[in-house]
């Protein structure tokens, strides 16, 4: 039974999902309960939202929207929203059929990636349609028809001939599983500045102390509308923002969330989230970051191969060229873990800082080399010249500092301005040796009990990387923390046997 209520804005914040509360009544006349999804109408919108039943908050005849829906839609309070129950999904359908072992078609993945994007679809059923990455599993159709859907459930932007450069658009992206995120803010600004088109999208951390996303903010705004990015790009050749403040791929977004929750994500949903996110951003160049090694996401060699054969073959099929970099992880991406300490690292490379990261800016010239060569930018075998000196020069700073202004920051810190928490505790080394390998998951794990991403001060610093050589007494990692409560959290994580391995 389908029927209209009026709107009460709820002061409630925002979430990520569209929330509404029904009064208890209405909620029975309407068929549904807590927990369940109604079909609301804003006029020409419509949402698919999830159910909160109240005897108080709102009244019979109310529908509570929550600030995610009024804020965005500009819904004034009394606005008359229409009400009904959804038809049940085909979605459904298709995922029953996947967790029996049947194969998909292109419209069943086509409809499970649009019912997923407008969250038709429960975060349980979700759910179910992930486990299906890992039992039974897709076939090479499937996972090109599942991209070609998700890319396809949202915006596709295109930046062809932007800044004159044709249809040419360049971007790198990490599978992840290495602490330390500094690359991409450094990287960027000297492809930009060497003259590639890169609107690079991140993401929020998931399973990592910190997403490239959540260290950019620190210093800019990373939230930007699709106009914003188009603005930004015409203006610097270049943007840093977060995926998710646009309907790029949103299936892919829906997802995520259900992943962080379960903590788990597989080879193929990260083929397919990364491959579709490029098709919305009109990607005509990428280089995957292929990181690999013990205590990473991808531990095998054997694994990393395998990705290095699909991304290529994905990608091509999308008309994507596709360059790879394979690299065995010993420890994390920088000597630095934590929002901003992260982000002050980047900064050191940029401003040519004395105390800089030495091992973090190789790996930074060499993305570099690789993208400027294989877009033709420079001929094979002087891209590490023309990036280094694109960083000597400062062209690279200056740009980094010219997108972060496009994109809404107020005033232009140095690496030094940005603080790290103020309490603070050393890990000393119970040994002398020289230090083999760093656990990146025992890092994740300390940086998360400090508090990270969202206490963005929190953090650790690596004074003894793999390769270096230690004395018993030698500080190993100090970290940081905002409360007593947090140092001790971190303190009782800090297991040198777990976190180092040392050279026999």
């Amino acid at each position: 039974m389908s029927f209209y209520l009026r709107s009460k804005n709820l002061d409630l914040g925002e979430d990520n999902d569209f929330n509404i509360v029904l009064n208890r009544k209405d909620a029975e006349r309407l068929g549904v309960r807590e927990g369940e999804i109604a079909v609301i109408g804003l006029g020409e919108i419509e949402l698919h939202a999830d159910v909160m039943e109240t005897d108080s908050k709102v009244a019979e005849g109310e529908i509570g929207l929550f600030e995610e829906i009024w804020k965005h839609y500009n819904i004034d309070n009394g606005y008359s929203v229409f009400v009904d129950i959804p038809q049940p999904s085909k979605s459904l359908e298709a995922i029953s059929k996947k967790l029996l072992g049947h194969d998909l078609t292109e419209k069943d993945l086509e409809q499970i990636m649009a019912d997923i994007g407008s969250r038709k679809l429960r975060e349980t059923e979700i759910a179910f349609f992930i486990s299906t990455f890992f039992n039974p599993g897709f076939n090479d159709n499937e996972i090109y028809w599942m991209t070609k859907g998700m890319a396809e459930s949202g915006d596709i932007l295109s930046f062809k001939g932007i800044r004159g450069n044709g249809e040419l658009v360049a971007d790198k992206h990490s599978i992840g599983g290495v602490a330390g995120k500094a690359i991409t803010p450094t990287l960027v600004p000297i492809l930009v500045a060497g003259g590639l088109i890169v609107p690079n999208t991140s993401t929020r951390a998931i399973t990592s102390p910190a997403g490239t996303s959540d260290i950019l903010e620190v210093v800019m705004p990373v939230a930007l509308s699709k106009e914003k990015v188009m603005d930004v790009v015409k203006q610097t050749g270049g943007c840093m923002f977060w995926g998710g403040s646009l309907e790029l791929s949103p299936a892919d977004d829906v997802i995520i969330n259900v992943e962080r929750s379960l903590r788990i994500q597989e080879f193929q949903k990260v083929l397919v989230s990364i491959v579709a996110k490029k098709i919305s951003m009109g990607v005509t160049n990428i280089l995957i970051d292929l990181p690999y090694g013990k205590g990473s996401k991808v531990e095998k060699a054997d694994d990393v191969a395998m990705l290095d054969r699909e991304f290529k073959k994905l990608f091509k099929k999308f008309n994507i060229e596709c360059e790879t970099i394979k690299r065995v992880i010993k420890g994390p991406d920088g000597r630095s873990v934590g929002p901003n300490l992260e982000i002050k690292e980047a900064l050191k490379i940029l401003e040519r800082h004395e105390g800089k990261c030495e091992e973090l800016e190789d790996v930074i010239i060499e993305m570099a080399t690789r993208l400027f060569e294989s877009t033709k930018v420079v001929p094979r075998g002087e891209g590490k010249k023309f990036a280094r000196e694109i960083l000597d020069s400062g062209k690279a700073l200056d740009k980094f500092w010219e997108i972060a202004f496009a994109q809404g920051a107020v005033k232009k810190l140095n690496s030094e301005d940005i603080k790290h928490a103020n309490l603070e505790y050393d890990l000393l080394s119970d040994r002398d040796g020289v230090i083999n390998t760093i656990n990146n998951i025992q890092l994740v794990t300390i940086a998360r009990g400090l508090g990270n991403p969202n206490i963005k001060e929190a953090g650790l610093y690596i004074h003894k990387m793999p390769g270096e050589s230690v004395k018993k007494g030698d500080k190993l990692i100090t970290i940081y923390a905002t409360t007593e409560g947090r140092l001790e959290n971190g303190k009782g994580l800090m297991n040198i046997e777990k976190i180092y391995t040392f050279k026999q």
